[in-house]
């Protein structure tokens, strides 16, 4: 009439050993689809661990063929994430109602607008094939503002730390990329 407990729990075994496979297989694919061109850069660079979590499974990195590609992959992803910042401390600092971390978002919301141009000027050298390592010293320059704010203050609570870490590694991952001894 039916099937028995003992042949439906072999039938999901069965069933979670080939899904554990194939997750096995699909992670396998995806760490041999890293580029030697990004082996490279990420090998180099001083954020090596970030490097391979950015890069290493984004396709758009993998088809790159060049420093100058993979650098514009590198700064395109960290434009978006320097735009989901900038939101996120635009949204703290308007709904904060403590008036004295209301002053101090007000300033990292004041830094990250500057960083605006910043990475303007960060495409801009890439383009023209400028001095990377001064475009990014500008960047970081309003980033490490608004970090030390909150290292000024150890007290206050800092809801951007991890993002401006983040921004931080991006920064420093574009860089090295321009330094690095590429084919």
């Amino acid at each position: 009439m039916g099937r028995s407990i003992s042949s439906t729990s072999s039938s999901i075994s069965l069933i979670f050993v080939i899904l554990l496979s194939v997750d096995l297989f699909g992670t396998s694919l995806r760490a041999s689809a890293t580029t030697q061109l990004v082996k490279n850069a990420c090998d180099f660079c001083e954020v090596k661990d970030f490097c391979y979590n950015v890069l290493g499974e984004n396709p758009e990195a993998n088809r790159a063929t060049s420093r100058y590609n993979l650098q514009d992959v590198t700064i395109k992803l960290a434009y978006s994430n320097y735009t989901n910042i900038h939101r996120k401390v635009l949204t703290i600092t308007a709904n904060e109602v403590d008036q004295t971390l209301k002053q101090m978002y007000k300033q990292c919301l004041h830094d990250y607008v500057l960083l605006k141009s910043d990475f303007d000027f960060i495409v801009h050298t890439l383009v023209t094939n400028g001095d990377m390592g001064q475009a990014i010293e500008g960047a970081r320059t309003h980033l490490f503002a608004c970090m030390s704010l909150f290292t000024q203050s150890p007290t206050s609570p800092n809801p951007f730390a991890q993002d401006n870490d983040n921004l931080a590694h991006f920064l420093e991952l574009i860089r090295d990329i321009s330094f690095i001894p590429l084919i």
